[in-house]
Order: C-alpha cells, then structure tokens, then sequence
C-alpha cells in the first residue's frame, strides 16, 4: 500500500509520459566488507528503540578513543 501512495504522491503535478527511464545509468553498488558495528565510543545504550517487539542487534564497538565529527559553522 505504501509504494502505491508513494508512487503516486511522486506523480502529482508530471506528465508520465514525458519522463525518461534513466534506471540503467545508475551504477550496481559495491559489496559490503565487514559486518555491522558501532564507531569507537558508542554502544547499544546510545541507540534510541523504536519498536519494542523487535529488538536492536548487539553489536560490537570498534576500539580506541571515541569517534568525534568537526562541529559544523553556523554561517557556512
């Protein structure tokens, strides 16, 4: 039901006759290596549980200090 609204609310105000299928140029992505893992510094505890029934995967933290991002400027 949800691709069907989707697809539709995509459609409001183009004309799908006029709209190119440009599919085939988007390349296949790269295989994952690895497996899935928190950055150094967070855990589980951080994660914010969105359903209750399904329970977040335990997954392992990279070590070393804690991942850290460069605050970004206010003016940029």
């Amino acid at each position: 039901m949800f691709a069907f609204v989707f697809h539709d609310l995509s459609m409001l105000g183009q004309d799908p006759n006029s709209l190119l299928d440009c599919s085939e140029l988007i390349p296949q992505p790269k295989p994952v290596i690895g497996h899935a893992h928190f950055p150094a510094g967070l855990t589980n505890k951080d994660i914010e549980q969105a359903c209750a029934d399904t329970p977040f995967p335990t997954l392992p933290t990279d070590p070393g200090p804690k991942t850290t991002v460069a605050a970004v400027p206010l003016n940029s």
